[in-house]
């Protein structure tokens, strides 16, 4: 990256996980799917059904050691085989940061609405109604654009795609009086466009294009030259010429 960059890096990386904006043009989260979503809820249960088979045999085993037969040593069972269900999810995204065992398995992270680190409060709210989401929960997330199920609207939280490695730095010029953020933004776009609908990507490039040719017209590469705007967003800010 060209000069000034280094003092931006950690701004940069830390804006990459937000959703950012330039010219008030929204920069889209890599929102996860139903069917991703469903194959790290299936490995989480499935970790989660061995565990709940555990504890009950023991209990099953103490029980009939001391001879408990009333119906509150089943009730006992079903309260602790929640507890254990609640605890599972709500405690693996707590302590991994929002994931549990099946969604880093998959590449997901659970984020808050505008991108950054759900809160604990989000993250136990999230998993306070996954009984009711297990039924209705898939079809929830087909219907909303965001793939919301019950408990990510009532927390505010959104289920993002996440990175098995980070991208690689593919800006080199960049207008000389832009901030952190707004180079962050060109950052970001450029590590996620492939993630992005073509339409959405175009119209985003055009953006960054625009922003550039008003802050700093002589990084453009001749606009004949490029019937792509995001190839001619590339070439702009790429290292592949010489300098000026």
């Amino acid at each position: 990256m060209s000069s000034g960059a280094p003092a931006a890096n950690d701004d940069a990386s830390q804006a990459a996980d937000r959703v950012l904006a330039l010219d008030n043009v929204p920069l889209d989260l890599p929102i996860a799917g139903a069917g991703t979503r469903s194959l790290a809820a299936f490995i989480d249960y499935l970790l989660l059904s061995v565990a709940i088979a555990i504890v009950v045999a023991v209990c099953l085993l103490l029980g009939g050691f001391f001879n408990f037969r009333s119906l509150w040593w089943a009730a006992l069972l079903l309260l602790a085989a929640f507890a254990l269900e609640y605890g599972f999810f709500a405690g693996c995204e707590i302590v991994m940061n929002g994931q549990t065992v099946g969604k880093r398995l998959v590449g997901l992270r659970v984020v808050s609405t505008h991108g950054s680190r759900a809160s604990r409060a989000a993250l136990l709210t999230r998993n306070a109604v996954r009984l009711v989401d297990i039924f209705v929960g898939v079809p929830l997330m087909i219907l909303d654009r965001n793939a919301r199920r019950i408990g990510d609207r009532l927390a505010g939280t959104l289920v993002v795609r996440t990175r098995s490695r980070p991208a690689p730095n593919a800006v080199h010029r960049f207008p000389r009086s832009w901030t952190a953020p707004q180079i962050a933004v060109l950052e970001s776009f450029l590590e996620r466009r492939d993630e992005l609908q073509p339409e959405r990507a175009e119209q985003i490039a055009r953006s960054l294009l625009a922003a550039i040719e008003r802050d700093d017209p002589e990084l453009l590469p001749d606009d004949g030259a490029f019937a792509d705007p995001i190839a001619r967003l590339v070439a702009a800010v790429s290292d592949d010429r010489e300098p000026r």
